[in-house]
């Protein structure tokens, strides 16, 4: 009987314990389990919502100067187009990073797909002759949005001539309209969708608590690690023959996003910019109430010494980046190194002290 007393008490005992261990680690999490989170209030009342205004207005802008410009062509409304088309790309850069959850995704084709880089110019071109197309179907997948954009705009051929005079120039207009307005019906019906006064998305996102998959910092975070590695890999590995890693690859200054206009590393620079905006305004909050470490020190300083590392970094690459891979490419060599070291730090570091799953695969080996 004393054995089973002992047992029962010694069994009592260790069941208090795990309930006493389990109520004080779930209280110490940093992220919260349910109701609406405040770092997600901020996150999308402060960054994500002003993020898709900026872009929307930058648009509008644009396609009504499109307009004006397509009823009465001249070099000068040519050049305010030329203006405001870099405006809305880099207005893009600063909302890419939602693109893989939420509206962005349940839009038909999804908003990713107006930044398809490289431009295929050889069907844009044949569009453009023929005046017979449809922007939606998978063959015209790289024959719009941005990128074509920055083809009819800025390439060798898009003089105003080619816009008035040359054979093609009524089709090369009413293409520039039709792609235009593309870009801006998606944009308006993802940033209508998150509008308390719209689809009020942004309901779903601040009250999106915890950390599972389907939460919105699980939903956040693999859409902007996704979103990181494409700058990593599409906007500086590839054209700098990094990609796939581990093979001799030539450098492909074609590859680069906006390839025409010349602004890539300004591009480059807006994106990472933003991607350290969302965490030094909102994901820093969750991984300090984690009091992560990494390599004795915290997890959280680490990042933020490295994002301002390749800040400095991106900033020492001269546009036209598509020339400066050839001429002179270590500062996008040392760029590229230190963006890699985030990237591990955004996709393995943080998520892990934040309990939360990467879903989305790839096979650079980061």
């Amino acid at each position: 009987m004393k054995r089973i007393a002992l047992l029962i008490t010694g069994i009592t005992l260790v069941v208090l314990l795990i309930a006493n261990f389990s109520c004080k680690k779930k209280s110490s999490s940093p992220v919260a389990s349910s109701g609406p989170d405040s770092t997600l209030i901020n996150i999308g009342n402060n960054i994500i919502l002003p993020s898709y205004t900026a872009l929307g207005n930058a648009v509008n802008a644009m396609d009504a100067a499109i307009t004006d410009f397509n009823a009465s062509p001249d070099a000068s409304k040519l050049a305010n187009v030329q203006t405001l088309f870099k405006t809305a790309y880099l207005a893009w850069q600063s909302a890419s990073e939602y693109n893989g959850f939420g509206p962005a995704m349940n839009n038909q084709p999804t908003l990713a797909g107006l930044n398809l880089f490289p431009a295929t110019t050889s069907r844009i071109d044949s569009n453009v002759v023929s005046g017979n197309y449809d922007l939606k179907v998978l063959s015209n997948a790289t024959a719009k949005g941005f990128p074509a954009m920055d083809y009819l705009l800025f390439s060798a051929g898009a003089t105003i001539a080619s816009f008035t005079t040359a054979s093609t120039a009524a089709n090369r207009k009413q293409y520039l309209v039709a792609v235009s307005a593309d870009i801006k019906a998606e944009i308006t019906t993802v940033v209508t969708a998150w509008s308390a006064t719209g689809g009020n998305y942004i309901n779903t996102f601040v009250n999106g608590a915890g950390n599972s998959i389907s939460s919105s910092l699980g939903l956040l975070i693999n859409s902007l690690d996704q979103d990181f590695e494409i700058l990593k890999n599409d906007k500086l590995g590839i054209p700098l023959g990094k990609q796939p890693p581990g093979t001799a690859l030539p450098v492909l200054p074609n590859e680069v996003e906006a390839y025409y206009s010349g602004i890539s590393a300004q591009l480059l620079l807006a994106q990472l910019k933003a991607v350290q905006g969302i965490y030094t305004a909102g994901l820093d909050n969750y991984v300090v109430k984690a009091n992560a470490k990494y390599n004795g020190g915290a997890l959280s300083d680490t990042i933020k010494a490295h994002f301002a590392l390749a800040v400095s970094e991106i900033q020492a690459i001269p546009d036209p980046f598509s020339a400066t891979i050839q001429s002179n490419p270590a500062p996008a060599d040392v760029a590229y190194a230190e963006i890699q070291k985030i990237v591990v730090l955004l996709k393995t570091d943080m998520p892990s002290s934040l309990g939360v799953l990467i879903t989305y695969g790839d096979n650079d080996g980061d």
